[in-house]
């Protein structure tokens, strides 16, 4: 399906309920959308700058004429030249920045099309062809006001606050081969600290500091109990059995005869590394695997 340029500029938001080549046609269009907006951005952000070179080259001749014109009409009809040049630069400028911060938006990023991507064709090895994923992918940014979750006072800093945000943009849904369902889930945490503070001159100033909390990857596995009904047997091996990169920590493991629920934080400065975002949700995946398939000989 063709994505269109107006609908992901204004929602940010790209789902889909498709096959792999689909989806796949479509990220790939979302990619070329993103670098079409990044080169724009550049493009007339170089010219906003050229213009606004101009337009200080001619304030400057228009005030150095001003001083030396002494009423002369060829200086004034000069002047008269520069300042139209002036007035057509500004536009120009005033124009380049608008298309400049029409492109902004969708100058999206990168790691989040290309992980998904990753991980989709992961997933897809285990599938049947036809089958097909349940894909919800944002590219919006952690802080805004719809993923804002909470204020509260600052711990020590008096009459500062502090603004946690949670956003959710990557929900994937899909059936493995052995009839086990897949729900994963991946949610960026972040918190803004803001308020106002004396600077050396003694003026306040408003200031607000970002921290990244890090990235929890949640996975729901619901399995048929009569292929791994034996995986309660299994309950003190089953931790044991978690194998995780060092970026992340684990937070939750819950495991029943019908599902297992797994969580881990990816820590905050591995959030934009690529390779470390798979690692993780390769091993959380193949952790699971592990523990199933020791189930499943046990059933037997």
């Amino acid at each position: 399906m063709a994505i269109e340029l107006s609908n992901l500029r204004k929602d940010l938001l790209y789902t889909a309920q498709s096959p792999l080549a689909n989806i796949l046609d479509d990220l790939q269009q979302i990619a070329e959308i993103d670098q079409l907006s990044e080169m724009k951005q550049k493009e007339y952000g170089k010219k906003a700058l050229f213009y606004f070179l101009g337009i200080l080259t001619s304030c400057t001749l228009l005030f150095i004429l001003l001083v030396a014109s002494n009423n002369h009409p060829i200086f004034s009809l000069s002047m008269i030249g520069l300042f139209l040049v002036t007035l057509a630069l500004i536009i120009a400028c005033i124009s380049a920045l608008v298309k400049r911060s029409r492109y902004k938006k969708t100058n999206i990023s990168n790691h989040r099309y290309d992980l998904t991507k990753q991980i989709l064709q992961m997933l897809a090895r285990d599938m049947d062809k036809a089958s097909t994923f349940d894909l919800k992918l944002s590219f919006q940014p952690i802080e805004i006001d719809n993923n804002k979750i909470g204020t509260n006072p600052h711990p020590y800093k008096s009459g500062w606050k502090v603004d946690n945000y949670r956003h959710e943009w990557l929900h994937l849904q899909g059936q493995f081969l052995d009839k086990t369902r897949f729900n994963l889930s991946l949610t960026q945490l972040s918190k803004k600290e803001h308020g106002w503070k004396r600077g050396s001159s003694g003026k306040q100033k408003y200031k607000t500091k970002t921290k990244a909390i890090g990235l929890d990857v949640d996975l729901k596995l619901s399995y048929p109990q009569s292929r791994y009904g034996a995986i309660k047997v299994l309950q003190t091996e089953i931790n044991s059995a978690v194998k995780l990169p060092q970026s992340s920590t684990l937070r939750l493991l819950k495991v029943t005869d019908k599902a297992i629920n797994i969580s881990a934080r990816i820590a905050p400065q591995f959030l934009e590394s690529q390779n470390a975002l798979y690692e993780t949700i390769a091993a959380i995946f193949l952790s699971c695997y592990q523990i199933l398939n020791l189930a499943k000989l046990l059933s037997k």
